[in-house]
């Protein structure tokens, strides 16, 4: 199993105790530190994922629920209408973020925020945030990390003038949050409402030809 990298930083240290108090004798602590161990490497796994073919078809950002479709919906700095699909992420969900389009990354935006459930509506707009845009491949899109009343990390892995390929990782948040996507005109949106998708191979949308 994959474990992604940021992750170990909080299994270790819950390993290291287990083995501590393993040596102790002390077995029922022992065993609530290797539960715990486990419980975060289930949770920090970064399985491989291979996108389907098709530049044009984009793919989920997360592993989740589809929990809105909104359209149509505004965007500061952005002329026309876009279709807003959010995905809830729950502590069971694979939480590293994935590229949905080939393209380079523009700006990317880090927020400091609330930290409300992140199924609730408002978290979209109070909660911690990182959000970025990916221009110049089959779709312009833009997309937001949302941490959550568990969630209190957003790690953000690339940077503005990155070029990134569809399925590329680009993020991870710990812990349970929320994705919200931004896509253009001309773009055929797949995804229903409680679907659950997968990071790097569910399609969500398609560019109309």
């Amino acid at each position: 199993m994959i474990i992604a990298r940021d992750g170990l930083k909080f299994i270790l240290p819950g390993l290291v105790l287990a083995l501590v108090f393993l040596a102790l004798g002390w077995w029922p602590v022992f065993g609530l530190f290797l539960v715990l161990s486990g419980a975060l490497v289930f949770f920090f796994r970064d399985p491989e994922r291979v996108p389907p073919a098709g530049d044009g078809r984009l793919v989920a950002p997360a592993d989740g629920r589809v929990l809105a479709i909104e359209f149509p919906a505004a965007r500061a700095g952005q002329a026309s209408p876009v279709t807003r699909l959010t995905i809830f992420l729950s502590l069971l969900d694979v939480h590293v973020t994935r590229a949905p389009v080939s393209g380079t990354v523009g700006a990317v935006d880090y927020r400091a925020g609330k930290f409300l459930p992140a199924y609730r509506p408002e978290a979209g707009e109070h909660n911690e945030s990182c959000a970025l845009d990916i221009r110049g491949g089959p779709a312009d899109i833009y997309l937001r990390q949302i941490v959550g009343v568990a969630a209190r990390r957003i790690k953000c892995f690339v940077k503005p003038s990155d070029r990134v390929v569809r399925g590329q990782r680009i993020g991870l948040m710990y812990f349970g949050s929320r994705i919200e996507l931004d896509l253009p005109p001309g773009v055929e949106l797949k995804a229903r409402l409680n679907e659950k998708i997968r990071a790097g191979e569910s399609v969500i949308a398609e560019v109309k030809t």
